[in-house]
């Protein structure tokens, strides 16, 4: 192997670690971010938990990708304070 082949060996490993240990840190916030966006979903939507999907899936640029899915049964009423 000559010295480009190898820098480019070493690259794409480095970056393959990098993605994966980035996929392992989305499991540990998915429970966070499930409850913080269910808090905000639920003042304006009627829904349970079991209502809302969040998947945190990192591409093969090294990119987060956030996906969230919610089914509501009804909007809330918006009441304004004067």
């Amino acid at each position: 192997m000559d010295n480009t082949s190898i820098s480019r060996y070493c690259e794409t490993r480095l970056r393959n670690l990098m993605i994966k240990d980035k996929g392992d840190n989305t499991s540990r916030i998915n429970n966070v971010l499930r409850a913080e966006i269910m808090y905000v979903l639920k003042n304006y939507f009627e829904l349970q938990d079991y209502d809302m999907d969040i998947d945190i899936l990192v591409n093969s640029r090294g990119y987060y990708e956030v996906l969230i899915k919610a089914e509501c049964r009804n909007i809330k009423r918006v009441s304004y304070i004067e």
